[in-house]
């Protein structure tokens, strides 16, 4: 049976849940008879993890994540565990890990990885390039528009932000995931547009500033080619942040989303092409607001989506009659 390695944790605010989907992968792969080492590149050369360490309810902080050195991925990628696998299973959420860094390690190591390419998973993290890809394939996109860290934040700038996006707007970090460091904001305050921005700007030198688009969150996996049914996603309350996606209980899923089948097939049709435009493979999901023209707006694609207990592709394969253990072995076997 095939040795893999399972990268978890890593250098990134979603840390803790790159520990829970790697976990639950590996777990998974060990039930199905592979030999399987669990990985945190966080650590160097010496980063086997043989238990799943306790996991905070909150994201880590700036100071935690500072401790760390990002060199360790280099000592990581060419140490022996690595060496002898069979292949890489990357379940590294978030800077270092899915935006191109790991996988081009990997790639100049010549160890097989599953998932997407090194230039793929550095498309899809960068939002707002992404978004002109996006643009140019003519998959509706909300408008955007983004800001370097140290930026002067005068009125004059913020209220014509104000005046651009008058419905609201989406302020995050432009590579980043798990929510951490997104806000939504809807007063039309030019306080709150401002701290919106300085709060993104503690995640990513980039903030990017979206259209909000009131409607439905929606999001559809895809394994390779083949879309999985579409995921309605609907908070029992707020938005659906951190503590919305990691908690059980927080949020509700329809799966399938109760959607007219041509709108459905149209969705699933804008999923794969924003999967193609970026040059995407393997297990990726797909992010949708749908308003309430039943007008889909494509938002970001994740090329290493969670795989936690409360994760969206496990259930939307599990729709569909796939388990948990046969959605793993694919990362392994292909499809």
């Amino acid at each position: 049976m095939k040795k893999v390695a399972v990268l978890l944790g890593g250098i990134s605010p979603e840390r803790y849940i790159s520990f829970r989907s790697g976990w639950a992968v590996a777990q998974a792969l060990r039930s199905l008879g592979y030999h399987v080492q669990c990985v945190d590149p966080a650590l160097g050369a010496e980063s086997v993890i043989e238990h799943l360490p306790p996991i905070p309810s909150d994201a880590p902080s700036s100071e935690e994540l500072a401790a760390f050195d990002p060199r360790s991925y280099i000592a990581c990628a060419t140490s022996p565990i690595l060496a002898e696998c069979d292949c890489a299973v990357n379940m590294l959420h978030g800077p270092y890990g899915e935006d191109g860094v790991m996988q081009t390690l990997l790639e100049l190591c010549g160890i097989p990885f599953v998932g997407s390419t090194a230039l793929a998973c550095r498309l899809a993290m960068d939002k707002a390039r992404a978004k002109l890809l996006f643009a140019a394939r003519g998959i509706p996109t909300p408008a955007w528009v983004t800001f370097e860290r140290g930026t002067t934040l005068d009125h004059e700038l913020l209220g014509e932000l104000r005046e651009q996006f008058r419905s609201g707007m989406v302020v995050k970090p432009n590579c980043g995931g798990s929510t951490v460091g997104v806000s939504i904001v809807t007063s039309g305050n030019l306080d709150d547009i401002e701290s919106a921005i300085t709060k993104a700007w503690e995640y990513d030198r980039t903030a990017l500033v979206e259209a909000y688009i009131a409607g439905r969150e929606l999001t559809v996996a895809l394994m390779g080619d083949r879309p999985l049914p579409i995921i309605e996603i609907v908070p029992r309350d707020g938005f659906y942040d951190y503590a919305h996606k990691y908690s059980p209980g927080m949020t509700d899923y329809i799966v399938p989303a109760e959607l007219d089948e041509t709108l459905a097939e149209f969705i699933a049709t804008l999923a794969h092409e924003a999967h193609r435009v970026l040059g995407c493979s393997g297990i990726t999901r797909v992010d949708f607001r749908l308003d309430d023209d039943n007008q889909p707006w494509c938002l970001e694609v994740n090329t290493i989506p969670g795989m936690t207990e409360t994760s969206l592709v496990p259930k939307a394969a599990a729709a569909i009659g796939i388990s948990f253990e046969e959605l793993c072995r694919t990362f392994v076997e292909g499809f």
